[in-house]
């Protein structure tokens, strides 16, 4: 497989609106991401807590029934602090803000809806970049340690 056709990243997505889920999904896969996508909080943390080192980032509509988005951003990130979260509302909402009402919650983006996907996937692979090369680094480094120098773990 090419470079070309190898995913970017394993992203999960919820929104308890199925369009909505379904025309990221489709939007993601066209650009190259592996999607899991969820209209069901719940059972969206049930799944990541099931794979949550595969992910890189998670994306969820604020507004849901049940767990609220922040509720989610806060419970994914106890289970695997690395994990991106992005927050997507129909309000404009400043980081800053965001930090004063909910200091407890790390965020690390709000997209407004509606959103175009290149603009989604502009924004995902600018949050992505750095933990993406991080993830490769350590395991180039695992693939030399494994004999290269001669030495036994």
């Amino acid at each position: 497989m090419s470079d070309n056709n190898k995913p970017l990243a394993k992203l999960l997505i919820v929104d308890d609106d199925f369009d909505i889920v379904q025309v990221l999904k489709m939007g993601l896969l066209k650009n190259r991401f592996l999607v899991d996508a969820f209209t069901n909080p719940e059972e969206t943390l049930q799944s990541f807590k099931s794979h949550a080192e595969s992910y890189y980032l998670v994306l969820s509509d604020i507004r849901m029934p049940a767990i609220s988005g922040i509720q989610l951003a806060k419970r994914v990130k106890e289970v695997n602090p690395n994990v991106k979260v992005v927050l997507m509302t129909a309000f404009e909402i400043r980081d800053t803000e965001f930090s004063k009402v909910f200091p407890s919650t790390q965020v690390d983006g709000f997209v407004q809806k509606p959103i175009g996907i290149k603009d989604l996937t502009d924004k995902i692979l600018s949050l992505i970049g750095d933990t993406k090369k991080r993830k490769e680094e350590e395991e180039g480094e695992q693939g030399k340690d494994n004999g290269e120098n001669g030495e036994q773990r």
